[in-house]
Order: structure tokens, then C-alpha cells, then sequence
């Protein structure tokens, strides 16, 4: 009659359908065999069923690793993100002093040209309309007017 309420228990067992009490009756009597595959198993599950002791331990140090990782991971953002802004500042200033350095040296040259114009204009001799070239030799010119 033990054989077929232990078989009857495992089959519930095995269903999900076994009390706590009728767990525990069942280990009892497993444990009495000694080379049964039911007792492997239950023992596997008892072994298997406890938590381990450091297990908060565990999860708190793996919770305080991650948000460590989170945030090295946002200042190596951050210090990017400064780094880029800064670079985006100073290049934007250089080009800024090249442009108005580029536009100051314009309008020094053009009031230089401005300058040589009106230098060339008053010292360029005045043409004569009615002046022809007969003749050009290196030493002699012959103009008639």
C-alpha cells in the first residue's frame, strides 16, 4: 500500500498537484531508497530550491556595477559633448577673425587701388588728338601734326 500512495503522490507530483505536506511525505519516502531516480531529482530540486546565501549581495553589487557603468558611460558623453561644443566655438571664432581679417585686408586694398588710379590719372600725360606716327627707329621718332 506505500508503493502505490508514493507512486499515486509522484504522479501528482509530477501533475503540480501535491500539497507542501504531501511534498515533504514524499521526500521522506524517497530518501528511504536508495539508488532511485525520484530520489536524484528531489534532491536536485532541494539543492536547487535554496537561494544562495550572498544572493542579495550578488544582486545589489550587480545593480550598483551597472548604474556605475551608466554613469561613467554618461560623463564619457558629456565630456564628449563639451569637447565638440568647445571645438565648435573656436572654429567658429577663427573663421569669424579670418572673415573680418579677410574683409579688412579687401578694403585696405581697394582704397590702395582706389589711390593708384588716381595717382596714374594725374600723371599720365594728356594725348594729343591729332597726332600721327610716320615713323619708330631707336633713336629717331617722326610724328607729324
Amino acid at each position: 500500500m506505500i508503493m502505490k500512495t508514493q507512486e499515486d503522490l509522484l504522479s501528482k507530483y509530477f501533475s503540480g498537484e501535491t500539497s507542501a505536506e504531501e511534498e515533504t511525505q514524499l521526500r521522506e519516502d524517497l530518501m528511504d531508497d536508495e539508488d532511485s531516480a525520484e530520489k536524484d531529482m528531489m534532491e536536485y530540486f532541494r539543492l536547487m530550491g535554496k537561494v544562495p546565501e550572498n544572493l542579495e549581495e550578488q544582486i545589489f553589487a550587480s545593480v550598483t556595477q551597472n548604474q556605475t557603468k551608466a554613469r561613467t558611460l554618461k560623463m564619457q558623453i558629456y565630456r564628449i559633448a563639451a569637447v565638440a561644443a568647445v571645438l565648435a566655438v573656436v572654429i567658429t571664432a577663427y573663421f569669424g577673425f579670418r572673415s573680418a581679417e579677410n574683409k579688412r585686408i579687401e578694403k585696405e586694398f581697394f582704397v590702395m587701388e582706389q589711390a593708384l588710379s588716381q595717382v596714374s590719372k594725374s600723371i599720365e600725360p594728356q594725348e594729343q588728338e591729332e597726332m600721327i606716327v610716320l615713323w619708330v627707329d631707336n633713336d629717331v621718332e617722326i610724328i607729324i601734326n
